[in-house]
């Protein structure tokens, strides 16, 4: 069982969008996974071989408890009956409480907005109800997903929430950095990719006077009990 499992487009999506909640949450005595769609052989940067390295050392440094890969065509996951039912069957198999799934609704395109992100948000979003629902043909009992909160959204978005993940920065970068490929290639370089994603974090740690903060969305109301939990405690 994992308590926190992120699904993940490519190789570093995760990382980049929720890899500071899973050092996190892994401190904080929680179980945590990475499930990829694809092992990212259609980046501009680094081929299959190369990118599963990547990946292997990155989820070495955010500790996580289970990662694997499912092994969808990179740029051609699609939103079938039959993928939903794959990716259900993990859910089912790992019991995840909450899960974390790139946010549905970008421009389509480059980045944010590239089409393995924005299926994978839907598709996974549908295997979260089909993994519930006893009369799907599938192999594991029935599993209700507590939350489903959504990263990597568009920059002029407010988040749902903020989270400070300046106490693990320094073991998040160094996970970025494991994805060389993507983030040292000519073309990043170039495109300053890497200076780019410590800035966006930067930004969002600005906002709640942190030095780096990473955003998620939550679809529905949160539900809360003491709102005080939304105030920083004092350290004694």
């Amino acid at each position: 069982m994992i308590d926190l499992l992120a699904i993940s487009p490519h190789p570093d999506d995760a990382e980049i969008g929720c890899g500071g909640l899973l050092l996190l949450s892994k401190k904080q005595g929680h179980s945590t996974g990475i499930l990829y769609m694809t092992r990212g052989e259609m980046g501009t940067g680094g081929d299959e071989a190369i990118r599963d390295k990547e990946t292997r050392k990155a989820a070495e440094i955010l500790e996580v408890d289970y990662m694997e890969t499912i092994g969808f065509k990179d740029c051609q996951v699609t939103d079938s009956f039959e993928n939903r039912l794959k990716v259900a069957e993990y859910i089912r198999k790992l019991k995840p409480k909450i899960i974390l799934l790139p946010y549905w609704d970008a421009v389509p395109g480059r980045g944010i907005g590239h089409t393995d992100h924005l299926v994978t948000g839907v598709m996974a979003s549908h295997a979260v109800n089909f993994a519930r629902l006893r009369k799907m043909p599938l192999s594991e009992e029935p599993h209700q997903v507590s939350q489903i909160l959504y990263y990597l959204f568009p920059r002029e978005m407010k988040p749902t929430f903020l989270v400070d993940i300046t106490e693990v920065a320094d073991q998040w970068i160094k996970a970025l950095q494991s994805h060389h490929s993507q983030m040292f290639g000519s073309h990043a370089l170039k495109t300053g990719f890497y200076d780019m994603i410590l800035a966006w974090f930067k930004q969002l740690g600005y906002m709640i006077g942190a030095e780096y903060a990473q955003g998620f969305i939550a679809a529905e109301p949160l539900k809360i009990q003491d709102p005080f939990v939304l105030i920083d405690t004092p350290k004694a």
